[in-house]
């Protein structure tokens, strides 16, 4: 598939599978029609830098909308079909360090993000944010003592796994908060 002009760093898959999104050095994303093999629309100058998706974007399931972690350091929602940005909150600290990945749950309705809230801190602690707002739905999951490298939830959303630059994986009971391993 070509289109863009800049390198294209990553790229993620739609819910259904037969669409794929690309973010580029270009700045621009462009949407892909995988049956086809062709492009089926460009996204310009959506970031001042290069638009980064796979683990630090995913779709909802009905495909509407988009959870961004961006290199400006914002958590962001955006819409897909209107390639308007719907909600943001910001700075998200070191997003260039550690790319941990960001989940949909509870229908579409809340996100799940490793924050730091801070430019120079780590990313130690998980939040739930409402997807509407992007308020955080307390209380987070904490622990860590140095930066989370990734996250992995189950599919029934009843485990949250995080692994960290401490050396150590820890297992939560998602509803409860609570530590288990």
């Amino acid at each position: 598939l070509r289109g863009h002009k800049g390198t294209v760093p990553s790229i993620t898959y739609f819910p259904d599978g037969k669409r794929m999104i690309s973010g580029s050095a270009d700045k621009t994303t462009r949407l892909w029609d995988l049956e086809e093999g062709k492009e089926i629309e460009e996204a310009r100058d959506i970031h001042e830098q290069e638009v980064m998706v796979s683990r630090d974007v995913r779709f909802s399931h009905d495909s509407k909308k988009l959870i961004v972690k961006s290199w400006r350091n914002h958590l962001e929602v955006w819409g897909v079909r209107t390639h308007e940005l719907d909600v943001e909150v910001g700075a998200f600290g070191r997003m260039s360090k550690t790319s941990t990945p960001v989940f949909w749950i509870t229908k579409d309705k809340n996100i799940v993000a490793a924050s730091a809230f801070s430019y120079y801190g780590f990313l130690k602690t998980i939040y739930e944010f409402d997807a509407s707002t992007l308020n955080k739905v307390e209380p987070p999951f904490e622990g860590h003592t140095k930066a989370i490298s990734s996250l992995a939830l189950s599919l029934d959303c009843a485990l949250l796994a995080s692994v960290s630059y401490d050396n150590t994986i820890k297992l939560w009971a998602f509803d409860s908060r609570q530590l288990l391993a």
